[in-house]
């Protein structure tokens, strides 16, 4: 099966495989040069014979080995697949006791199903965008309707028969040029102080993950992928394959939770002997905090993954 890669995290993999293959011998050895003349020349007074010449010559010469990294993670999953050490799972039909029972089993699990690519950096945008976003959505509703009322009022204003009719297009320009009013009827406009709030919770919480979310049956599966191995910028990703994947996407890695439930700090009035004991504790509560915000869910399993891909 060909792949086409999402994401491909090299500097995992080959601490991985190197492992497994005892050292990574095989790479591409590419030399490349370059060397461009460039020729200006223009002919000075008649009967001069002078002629003007620039020629720049640059020449480049790089080396650099390049490893196969699509066909290296090839031979790695190959290799894990033969010696059983892969949790695979194809199924939208996964139930999660008896995945609970299996995934100790496995360090290394292969997920395929349809995502959800989740950009925290863009829900944090948009939180602190929120309400400029719907003025402008209300404003572009309402402009056709606007201008019209106003070509109205121009061809009333001056004429006294048309007094009613002008007050009349008065009221109806005044509303649909109220913007923020429009924005906050259609939904499109939030307490500033709240979303200032949400933006600070999810900036907190969340850093600038890129995540892909995957349901499978009644288990989710979230992989938070570092954005300098992704093979295409966010947005175009998005744009591609939507944010809501129609294809199915798989992610190769490795277990990092899995059915683990979070235990809260039992609240304790003794007195600690010095700063090292006040710091764990402050750790502890700092836990407490972040499990708020972004804590796993129970039926939710966390991979750290080492590629995305699509089967083709």
């Amino acid at each position: 099966m060909i792949k086409s890669f999402i994401y491909l995290d090299e500097q995992k993999m080959y601490s991985l495989s190197s492992q497994i293959f005892e050292g990574i011998t095989e790479y591409v050895l590419n030399e490349s040069c370059s060397a461009n003349e460039e020729s200006e020349s223009q002919k000075g007074p008649v009967g001069s014979g002078k002629i003007l010449a620039d020629v720049i010559r640059t020449s480049g010469k790089s080396s650099e080995k390049k490893f196969l990294h699509d066909y290296s993670f090839t031979l790695f999953e190959r290799h894990l697949k033969q010696e059983h050490r892969i949790l695979d799972l194809s199924s939208l039909s996964v139930e999660l006791n008896s995945l609970r029972d299996s995934i100790d089993n496995f360090s290394f699990i292969k997920v395929k199903a349809r995502a959800v690519f989740n950009d925290v950096n863009k829900i944090t945008e948009l939180f602190t965008e929120f309400n400029n976003l719907g003025e402008a959505l209300a404003h572009m509703g309402t402009h056709q309707e606007a201008l019209e009322l106003k070509r109205q009022l121009d061809e009333v204003s001056n004429n006294p028969k048309y007094k009613e009719t002008k007050a009349r297009l008065e009221v109806e320009y005044k509303k649909v040029t109220n913007i923020s009013k429009l924005a906050k009827d259609s939904g499109l406009y939030q307490d500033p102080k709240f979303m200032s709030n949400l933006s600070l919770l999810t900036k907190y919480g969340f850093s600038d993950q890129f995540e892909i979310n995957q349901l499978c049956g009644d288990v989710i599966f979230t992989s938070c992928l570092k954005r300098e191995f992704l093979r295409e910028k966010e947005d175009l990703l998005v744009k591609k394959y939507s944010r809501k994947t129609e294809k199915e996407v798989v992610v190769f890695g490795v277990i990092s939770q899995a059915f683990s439930t979070y235990e809260a700090r039992k609240k304790s009035d003794h007195e600690y002997p010095n700063l090292k004991a006040g710091i764990k504790t402050l750790v502890e509560h700092l836990s407490d905090v972040e499990n708020s915000i972004s804590g796993k869910q129970e039926n939710e399993i966390i991979i750290d993954p080492i590629a995305a891909y699509f089967e083709v």
